[in-house]
Formats: C-alpha cells, sequence, structure tokens
C-alpha cells in the first residue's frame, strides 16, 4: 500500500509540474510560435473588415511625412483601420492617415503612433498594449472578441503588420493588409514567422 501512495504522489507531481509549465508558456511573454496557446476546439471568428494596403483609393499617398507610400509600407496603419472600423470609425486607411499627419500621429519614418490613431473618434477606444506577445494576451482578446494586431517579420527582412482575428484548435487566424490569401481570413502559421509584438485596443465604456 505505501507504494501505490508513493506512485500516486509522484504521478500527481509530475501532471502538477507540467501543468505550471504550460501555464508559465502561455502567460511568457517573449517571440512566438504562430500556433499555439490555448487549443479552440471550435473555431472562433471575430467580424474585422478588410482592408488592403494596395487599394488604389489610397496606396499612392505618402505615409506621414516619409518618403514611403500606404501601398509600399503602410500595413500598419491599415491594420489599425480594419480594428478601429470594427469598432464602429467611420474611416479607411487613407483617411486614418490624413488624420494622423494633421494630430501629430506618426514618429520618425512613418512609424505609427497606436494612440493617437485611437482620437479618430475620441471615447470609442484607447490603446491598451503595446508591447511583447504572450498567448495569455492574445487568447484573452480573442475570448472577449477584441482583435490583436501582431508585428512579424518576414523572411526578406521587413517587418510586416496583420490582425488576429480569430483562432482554430491552436492556429491563430489572420486578415492580412497586403493581400495574401486572397482577402479571405487565413493561418498566421503559413507565414512562417514568428511573433514579435502585439498592439491592441480597449472599448472604452
Amino acid at each position: 500500500m505505501l507504494w501505490r501512495s508513493i506512485l500516486i504522489r509522484g504521478i500527481a507531481a509530475v501532471f502538477l509540474l507540467l501543468f505550471l509549465i504550460l501555464l508559465t508558456l502561455w502567460f511568457w511573454r517573449h517571440p512566438l510560435s504562430p500556433r499555439g496557446g490555448l487549443p479552440f476546439p471550435v473555431e472562433r471568428l471575430i467580424n474585422v473588415p478588410q482592408f488592403f494596403q494596395a487599394d488604389p483609393n489610397w496606396s499612392r499617398d505618402s505615409l506621414g511625412d516619409s518618403p514611403g507610400t500606404l501601398g509600399g509600407e503602410g500595413c500598419a496603419i491599415t491594420s489599425a483601420a480594419m480594428v478601429l472600423q470594427f469598432y464602429g470609425m467611420d474611416l479607411n486607411p487613407g483617411r486614418l492617415n490624413r488624420f494622423l499627419k494633421l494630430s501629430e500621429g506618426y514618429e520618425g519614418r512613418g512609424w505609427i503612433r497606436w494612440e493617437v490613431a485611437a482620437l479618430f473618434s475620441p471615447g470609442v477606444v484607447e490603446k491598451a498594449y503595446e508591447d511583447l506577445p504572450s498567448y495569455a494576451l492574445i487568447d484573452w482578446n480573442l475570448l472577449k472578441r477584441n482583435p490583436v494586431i501582431v508585428r512579424l517579420r518576414l523572411p526578406d527582412g521587413i517587418t510586416h503588420f496583420v490582425v488576429i482575428v480569430g483562432k482554430r484548435g491552436v492556429d491563430y487566424l489572420i486578415r492580412d493588409p497586403a493581400g495574401r490569401g486572397g482577402g479571405a481570413v487565413y493561418p498566421l502559421a503559413d507565414l512562417g514567422v514568428p511573433i514579435e509584438a502585439l498592439r491592441f485596443y480597449r472599448r472604452l465604456p
């Protein structure tokens, strides 16, 4: 009987250790594999609209005061426009770009100031987070039906932003402002690169 009690306690200790390891990995903020986190047995999708940075209505517009254009380098502002329109703001990437130009909404070479973008329609949302990623942050936002903007570095070294709008199993599903996937939602893992950072907004009461 003694050996059985020791065996049961040993098994329980192993399971507890595994649980603590998984919990640590879920909350740990660091560059992430594009697949992982809490498994979603049923696909969950947030109805975020699709914008493309190459849309001819704004693709030639200059990105802030930089020499770049929305069509060439506007993945961040296009991602922001998708998310902010989801929250009910009447905008598109072109309108948001013009607002940011007039509101000191860019810094450096066309880097968007995410907190300023939220002021396009004051009182709707605020910037809640801009930092390293964790599966806990992504999954918790998806469970609350809150889309998450992620920063990636593509194999050619170019920084790119996309919007996580859902999850199926351990696959995060994205809308891509660059138009990959033909405008349809597709798995983030298809890009084959890790998640470097997150940005997300929070709806104001």
